[in-house]
């Protein structure tokens, strides 16, 4: 069985098609055909955000785009902008009231820094990221991969995503990876558990 540990941080490898995404959906509690026992905390949903590759921004202000699915009134603008900095967003700081479809105004890398904005603000204990800073330039995602693992420190939780690049992998501590069963096995996927020796 797999355990997320508070202070773990763990990468998720695997082939493509090997169903890291929906073991990330099957987390959230959003897949229904899942066939494994999963044991979260009562308060979970209130304690873990999920970033995906492509993030949803409603239309409208972007202070909604940035508070979403909560109401931008539960944050000060204080609390927004400071969110927008940390992402590496300062041209948006002063836009909060600007109305626009923000998902296609932004670029791939703005939407996925707006949506990493969206953690800093909220400030969940569990952050899991699927490809979540694919489009970003590696300096960039590098200063923002810090500052999610300083989140999950401060908090009491931990980080798990599914990337590519080495360059994130030197964040997690730990490794799932999907190694590909035999013919005939029950299931096309194992995983396989272990600690890199990494120290984020």
């Amino acid at each position: 069985g797999l355990t997320l540990r508070a202070g773990e941080h763990v990468l998720v490898k695997g082939p493509s098609g090997s169903g890291k995404s929906t073991l990330f959906r099957t987390l959230a509690g959003i897949w229904p055909w899942a066939k494994a026992k999963l044991a979260r905390p009562a308060d979970f949903d209130d304690r873990a955000m999920f970033l995906p590759q492509r993030p949803y921004f409603p239309n409208g202000p972007l202070r909604d785009a940035l508070a979403y699915p909560d109401p931008a009134s539960r944050y000060s603008d204080e609390a927004l902008h400071q969110a927008l900095a940390e992402a590496l967003l300062p041209d948006l700081v002063n836009r909060l009231d600007e109305a626009d479809a923000w998902s296609q105004k932004l670029s791939g890398g703005e939407q996925q820094r707006l949506a990493i904005a969206r953690v800093l603000l909220k400030q969940p204990q569990w952050v899991f990221a699927d490809e979540a800073s694919s489009a970003l330039d590696p300096q960039a995602e590098q200063t923002l991969y810090q500052r999610l693992i300083e989140l999950v420190k401060r908090t009491g939780g931990g980080l798990v995503s599914i990337a590519h690049r080495p360059s994130v992998a030197g964040f997690h501590g730990h490794s799932w990876t999907l190694v590909p069963e035999p013919p005939g096995a029950p299931a096309r996927y194992r995983v396989q558990v272990a600690a890199t020796g990494d120290k984020p």
